[in-house]
């Protein structure tokens, strides 16, 4: 989001800024915009920084040697493994807590922006103060663990298994040491007070167990579901609201030790298909930073421009190609809409139709493959990646074509000069320059469903490949190397953050039967499979809007897919539906941060893009719901593939 809010910055004035999105939501788009110092000392920013750069850059160059020497000798290099999950962890947790200075960590705004300003402070002061309690906690129950794991050695490369564990350790500590330099620069009496009101919530908590022995565990969870929401409003960014929501419920019911939850932590940042996502988000923005989404947008535009609706049909397909780029909604709003805007403004567009058009078509992308969703939805169920990218296309082009059809049909009233029919020859120039930019999505989706190369290897060298092409179109600038892999530092650090965050929330929740508390209730409702859909639809668009996409997919995806599986709904389809769902949740106003990122992006107001949005959403929410009742939408690629019967 850092190239949004840096756009706004250079292109409005405060006054318009204010007009655009309200200053009180100046955190939801200020990922990377901080003064120097925001670790304590311009030097240790830069340290951090460049350690989690070099384990990215580190690791990018363990996995090319290893392709490499795999397609010389057919042997694989053992001990990446263990270099990996060193670089991984390393991004996870001190790249998550460089994050949180830098004010990158997902929270929900909704509440807080329509608080009295005089409470704001004291607000502020107490998510701070609740920070460092979780940080410094996690810190204090792990240190038992890295003290027994100091003897022990990894098996290749036989270091301690000590220097694993130390990411962990150093971003706990680090976090703990940013919540109270921020705190330190915040007013006295608002950070007293906030201290008192955190102090007496620990107390309250630690005090509590003899209260609940005799408890029902479901009047336990109640009360632990209450505390989640409570500290999500808050403003509590969520990967440190899921931590603590697990050591809240471990330690109140006296189940587990609630070093688990550290431990737990630890673990659920580990796996070598998720080095794919720091990799997929540095080319994302290595391609969005060298404005290497123009000429995509140049060859769409030339190949259907001049249908009615023009640069907005445009848009949509953009969306579609870009979506296998960056892996990521927010880069595609940023990167699409900030490339067309120009041409948008030129030809008359609405503003506030823009805005509609990339949340919707945004909304789309989710399923395109290489979708960071649907790899991480791939590692934690038992649908495999390949199955899952395959699955994506055909849902994401039937809502494409959702969007484009009411397109057409407004574009009359809304207004916008389509462009002229394109030449055979100005076609074949767009395709021409268009052409090594395209190879970029086509060659990552290729080479994973063939099951030539992993992911992780694809997007490897799709970040080699990205940072070519840049060069070759002399579109980066000398400092491209070092912006991309800052931004890519705090964005891949708050994505592996959080699901490493939400990995103890989910063992919790299996374990309070929660899985099998929502079968009861359906089974009570009926066993109507498509009564089921239409639940967990509305559910997922609510905790979409509450936990983000990408948090309320890794809570409930483990939940909700064995659940489908019973009542008779294919899996491949219910993911399908899922992620969609949490995509409506992430965009949908009131609390859809996707939403006011589009606004940012096309410099709209909120209240104004409103009015041209809720058609938009309407007709995504209905195409939802034909996917929902017709599977074929979703199976008919992977069992073409043969990878599901038909």
């Amino acid at each position: 989001m850092s190239t949004v809010w840096k756009n706004m910055k250079r292109t409005l004035a405060p006054e318009q800024l204010e007009e655009v999105i309200p200053s009180d939501a100046e955190e939801i788009l200020h990922h990377g915009h901080v003064p120097p110092g925001w670790s304590g000392a311009v030097w240790l920013d830069k340290v951090l920084e460049w350690t989690v750069g070099a384990a990215i850059l580190a690791e990018l160059v363990v996995i090319l040697l290893n392709i490499m020497v795999r397609l010389i000798t057919g042997d694989s290099v053992l001990w990446t493994q263990e270099v990996s999950e060193i670089a991984l962890l390393t991004i996870a947790f001190i790249g998550g807590a460089i994050a949180y200075p830098k004010g990158a960590h997902m929270s929900v705004q909704a509440l807080i922006m329509r608080l009295p300003a005089a409470w704001k402070p004291y607000l502020a002061a107490l998510v701070d103060w609740l920070v460092f309690v979780m940080s410094a906690g996690a810190f204090a129950l792990f240190v038992p663990t890295l003290a027994q794991q100091i003897e022990e050695k990894t098996p290749i490369l036989q270091l301690p298994v000590f220097w694993v564990s130390l990411p962990f350790s150093c971003g706990m500590v680090l976090i703990a040491w940013f919540a109270l330099i921020k705190l330190w620069r915040q007013e006295r009496r608002p950070v007293l007070a906030a201290a008192g009101i955190a102090a007496a919530m620990v107390a309250v908590v630690m005090l509590a167990p003899p209260l609940f022995y005799y408890a029902s565990p479901n009047v336990l969870l109640g009360v632990v579901l209450a505390v989640l929401f409570l500290l999500l409003f808050l403003g509590l960014p969520i990967a440190f609201v899921l931590a603590l929501a697990s050591g809240i419920y471990l330690y109140l019911g006296g189940i587990s030790d609630v070093s688990a939850i550290p431990i737990g932590m630890a673990s659920g940042a580990k796996g070598f298909v998720l080095l794919a996502i720091p990799f997929f988000i540095l080319a994302g923005t290595v391609m969005n930073s060298a404005g290497l989404t123009l000429p995509l947008a140049k060859l769409v535009d030339a190949l259907i421009g001049h249908l009615r609706g023009g640069l907005l049909q445009v848009v949509v397909v953009t969306m579609y190609i870009f979506s296998g780029i960056s892996g990521s909604k927010v880069a595609d709003v940023a990167a699409v809409g900030t490339t067309m805007r120009g041409m948008l403004e030129e030809r008359k567009y609405p503003r506030g139709e823009v805005v509609a058009v990339l949340s919707a078509s945004a909304i789309m992308g989710e399923t395109i493959p290489p979708s960071i969703v649907l790899l991480i939805l791939g590692s934690i169920t038992t649908i495999s990646t390949t199955t899952l990218f395959l699955a994506g296309f055909v849902p994401a082009a039937f809502l494409a074509l959702v969007v484009m059809a009411l397109v057409f049909l407004r574009a009359r009233k809304q207004g916008g000069v389509a462009s002229p029919k394109a030449t055979w020859r100005a076609r074949g120039s767009a395709t021409f320059f268009a052409l090594p930019t395209l190879l970029l999505p086509v060659g990552m989706v290729v080479g994973i469903l063939s099951g030539f190369a992993t992911p992780t290897e694809v997007s490897s060298v799709a970040v080699a490949y990205a940072f070519v092409l840049a060069a070759a179109y002399r579109r980066g600038s000398k400092k491209l190397l070092g912006d991309t892999l800052r931004e890519t530092t705090t964005t891949a650090g708050m994505v592996l953050f959080i699901i490493a965050a939400a990995s103890p929330l989910a063992q919790t929740l299996a374990l309070a039967g929660v899985s099998q508390q929502i079968h009861d209730l359906m089974s009570g409702l009926g066993d109507s499979p498509l009564l089921f859909m239409l639940f967990t639809i509305i559910l997922l668009i609510i905790m979409g809007q509450l936990l983000e996409g990408l948090p309320a997919v890794l809570i409930f995806a483990p939940l909700l897919l064995p659940i489908a599986v019973d009542f008779g709904v294919n899996p491949v389809q219910y993911a399908m539906v899922l992620i969609i769902s949490m995509g409506i949740g992430s965009f949908a106003p009131p609390a859809g941060v996707g939403f006011y990122v589009a606004c940012a992006t096309a410099r709209e107001t909120v209240e104004n893009s409103l009015k041209h949005f809720w058609p938009y959403l309407v007709a995504v929410f209905i195409g939802l719901l034909v996917l929902a009742a017709v599977p074929w939408f979703s199976t008919f690629l992977p069992a073409l593939a043969g990878l599901i019967p038909f």
